[in-house]
């Protein structure tokens, strides 16, 4: 708990950006880390107020996105950065049917060996419908997951997409995504 309130910022940021941060206590030694890090985190009173979560480098898995899901007191999250967790299509799965994210603007999902399947389940995810930043940089969701979000009704409010290092390679779902009239309102497309 002491290493959770040491990293808050601004009464409204959470920031663990590696699970080294924990190397005094030993814990990352243990196999559970992440997911003994999300059950804390889930429910901590001193959180309520925070708005942005950034959870990177600290293995949640699915079980520890699954635990922050379902979190009483992180109500009020309009960021929510959860890269290099091994997050994988269960972890993006568990997001898109996260109620309580509906209010997140900005997702940052990178390199969590996301492919076409977890790509799918956020672009039809009824909850994440105000993001506008969507960052899922070098995960695998290839053509088939470029083509979901490139006629996605959820990711209609969609400003910037970041897509690099996802194996998209066909010249068709490039362009499905730079002329989708789903995505309207993309005003910054990374796709290589």
């Amino acid at each position: 708990e002491k290493i959770i309130i040491e990293s808050i910022r601004n009464k409204t940021v959470l920031r663990i950006q590696d699970s080294f941060v924990f190397s005094k206590t030993g814990d990352i030694q243990n196999p559970d880390h992440g997911k003994n890090l999300a059950r804390l985190i889930a429910g901590f009173e001193a959180l309520r107020n925070i708005t942005s979560l950034v959870l990177t480098h600290n293995n949640l898995g699915a079980e520890g996105v699954l635990a922050l899901a379902k979190s009483p007191i992180l109500t009020k999250l309009v960021a929510l950065h959860l890269g290099s967790n091994y997050l994988g299509d269960e972890g993006a799965k568990i997001i898109a049917g996260a109620s309580s994210f509906a209010a997140v603007e900005d997702l940052n999902l990178e390199c969590n060996g996301i492919g076409a399947e977890g790509a799918k389940a956020l672009a039809c995810s009824p909850y994440l419908t105000h993001i506008t930043t969507l960052n899922l940089v070098d995960n695998k969701i290839g053509d088939e997951g470029a083509m979901a979000i490139a006629e996605s009704d959820t990711f209609a409010n969609l400003v910037y997409l970041h897509l690099g290092g996802n194996r998209i390679k066909s010249e068709a779902a490039k362009q499905a995504l730079r002329e989708s009239k789903k995505l309207a309102k993309l005003k910054t497309l990374k796709v290589f």
